[in-house]
């Protein structure tokens, strides 16, 4: 009767363990730049037009800035906003290579002008 009580007791908490480990891993929080945009999303599953036109509304609101030359809104990585990126230039006067970089996480790309 003890190992039954014993069994149901362990059995229980390694479950309980297991589940919250997994809730936690489920549970992202969105980026400060995101949430105006998640905040006007409909309860249902928007389309994908609304979803274009809700985009389009805040692009034009100045809500949503994206960089203007790579046109990123936020890393691809960390999801860091645009506005974080570190900008670094090279070249002569021919060429011209400008490297966008994220100061979180490292993620870069580059244009040449």
């Amino acid at each position: 009767m003890i190992e039954l009580v014993l069994g149901t007791v362990i059995g229980g908490t390694i479950s309980w363990v297991v589940t919250h480990i997994y809730y936690q891993k489920s549970s992202n929080e969105i980026p400060d730049w995101a949430k105006q945009l998640v905040e006007k999303l409909p309860q249902s599953k928007p389309s994908e037009a609304e979803l274009l036109e809700l985009f389009q509304q805040a692009l034009n609101t100045g809500e949503i800035v994206p960089d203007p030359l790579l046109g990123h809104v936020a890393c691809p990585d960390c999801k860091a906003p645009a506005s974080d990126f570190k900008d670094k230039s090279f070249g002569d006067e021919y060429h011209t290579i400008i490297v966008k970089s994220c100061p979180h996480c490292g993620w870069n790309d580059h244009a040449e002008l």
